[in-house]
Order: structure tokens, then sequence, then C-alpha cells
């Protein structure tokens, strides 16, 4: 009997397996039973001749096991039934034998060994009836091919489809890593700004800095200048004591003139008085620059460690988007 939906009764159809056919491999179902292990013992002889079947074999079963496996589906043809439980069953066998690696050229092929198999048994047992259930037989095996390589396809549309759910995977994982890439350049060209302003800060400052030494170096100047004065002072004043002290000698009505020398010393001494006053203001003001240059260069250095730390952080970012460029290199490795 044939129960299939009828998109399978077509496939069904086309190769004219009918219910005519169900009936005569039924009605050998005795002779297929005669027959079973002859059958078996053959094919896996002939299976034994093909080493890339024997390795596959050896990996993952063992011939007793397959035996009884072959055992079954022999005596599955005379069974005078097609459903969807059969066609359902054909599949998934085709799907454990691609993932085992069987070649589909192996397995369609050990179709034509089963058909000879079975032609010389069935000739030897029933000569007058064995091309009648040979041509139904046939007809089974075609089906059973078509139905192998409907495994085979759906097998490969697995693949395919993990193949593209790996593109997918990849293809995010691109996109995640562009991204945070692209995060991270961005935090680099913040870190990259801030280090251009605190150079710019720091300029600035050794420009102040270098501006307050010129203004320094004019007030040391003018030190240097007002000592001179000084010292021309303290000349003349030595000078006029000197004239002082001949004036004494002599004493008198010379001392008059004592007296005016000795106004002359105190005018002196009131010109020193108002340079050394000058002096001090100078002093005061170098302290005050002083004060500023020591200011400027604080700030100097507090914005060199800030270079320093930015310029550390710089480096982290450098390290972290060489490794996420190590990362999407593999990535790609692996797609």
């Amino acid at each position: 009997m044939i129960d299939v939906s009828p998109q399978r009764r077509k496939q069904v159809d086309y190769i004219k397996l009918t219910e005519n056919d169900m009936e005569i491999l039924k009605g050998f179902r005795p002779i297929f039973a005669k027959v079973v292990e002859e059958v078996v013992v053959r094919f896996y002889q002939q299976i034994a001749t093909v080493p890339e079947l024997m390795e596959i074999i050896n990996r993952t079963t063992t011939i007793e096991r397959l035996k009884d496996t072959q055992r079954d589906y022999w005596m599955s043809l005379a069974d005078g039934r097609i459903d969807e439980a059969y066609i359902q069953k054909r599949i998934a066998i085709g799907l454990v034998h691609s993932r085992v690696g069987l070649n589909v050229e192996f397995y369609l092929g050990s179709y034509m060994t089963y058909l000879d198999i079975a032609t010389d048994l069935l000739r030897q047992v029933v000569p007058d009836g064995w091309i009648t259930v040979i041509h139904s037989l046939s007809k089974m095996f075609n089906l059973d091919s078509q139905l192998v390589l409907e495994a085979y396809e759906l097998k490969e549309r697995e693949k395919l489809k993990d193949l593209a759910d790996e593109k997918e995977h990849v293809l995010q994982a691109v996109t995640d890593v562009v991204q945070q890439l692209t995060g991270m350049m961005e935090e680099l060209n913040e870190s990259a700004g801030q280090i251009a302003a605190s150079a710019q800060v720091t300029a600035d400052s050794q420009e102040t800095a270098h501006e307050l030494m010129d203004e320094l170096h004019g007030e040391v100047q003018q030190i240097e200048n007002m000592g001179e004065l000084i010292k021309g002072i303290a000349d003349q004043t030595h000078l006029l004591g000197l004239n002082a002290a001949i004036e004494a000698a002599h004493a008198g009505d010379m001392g008059r003139g004592f007296a005016v020398v000795a106004g002359e010393v105190r005018k002196l001494a009131a010109h020193s008085r108002e340079a050394l006053e000058q002096i001090q203001d100078k002093v005061a003001g170098i302290m005050q620059r002083l004060n500023k240059v020591r200011e400027e260069t604080e700030k100097t250095t507090l914005h060199a460690r800030e270079q320093a730390s930015s310029s550390q952080e710089l480096a982290s970012f450098v390290n972290m988007i060489e490794k996420l460029t190590e990362d999407l290199a593999e990535i790609q490795k692996k797609s």
C-alpha cells in the first residue's frame, strides 16, 4: 500500500512505482527472508574492498551492528507499504550517513551493489519469477536513492544555514569591534585635544616666565646702576669729609668753612637715603616678580604632570586599539 502526501505521490508516480509493485514485493517476502543472510554477507564483502568505507565504519560503528541494520532494511523492502514513516526513516538514515562523512557517490552506488546481489540470488531461487520482482525492487531502490539525495541536500542546506549564521555572527562581531574602535578613536581624539590644550597652557606659562625674567633682568641692571651712583656718592662724601677735616684743623674764623662742608655732607647723606629707598623698592619689585616666576614654574610643573598623565591614557588607548585590531584580524581569519 502506498499512503503518502500528494507531493510524494507525484514522486512515486513518476518512477511508476504502483500498488501492484507493493503486492509483488510483499508476495515475495518469504523469499526475501530466505536470502537475507546471503545478501548481507555479500554486501559487506563488497564494502570491505573499499578502504574509505571501512575507515568510516571502523571510526563510527561495527560491521555486526551494520549487518543488523541491513537485515532490517532488506526485509522492509518486502513489507508492501510505503508511507510517511518509511520516507522519514530513509531520510533520517541518509542524514546519519551524511554526518559521518559517507560520500554520496558511495551511498548511491550501494544500491547497485544491492541490485546485483538481489538479481543473482533471486534468479537462482525463483528462476521463473525473478524478473518481475527485480523490476519492482529496482523501483524501490530508485525511490530510496532519491530520498538519499534529499537527505544530503537537507544536510547541505543545514551547512549553508550554519555558514550564514556564522557569517552573521562574524559580521556582528566585526560591527561591534568597529564600534568599539570608533569609540576609542573619539576618546583618543579628545585626549589628543586635551594634550594639545595642556601643551598650549604650558607654552603660555613659559612665555610669561620668559617675560618676567626679562623684566627682572632690567631691574637688576637698574640696581647695578644705582650701585654705581651710591659708589659715586660715597666717594664724594669721603672727599668732603677730608675737606672738612682740613678746615677743622685751621679752626677759628675758618670754622665757617667747616659748617659749609658739613651742610654739603648732610645733603649727600639725604641723597644716599633716597637712593637706598629706591633700592629697597626695586628689591621688593624683584621679589614680587620672583614669586610670580615661582608660581608660573609651579603651573608649568602641574601642566607637565597632566601631560604625562594624558600621555599614559593615550598609550592605554593605543594598546586597546592594538588589541581590538588583533581580535578583528583573528575574527577575519576564522571567517
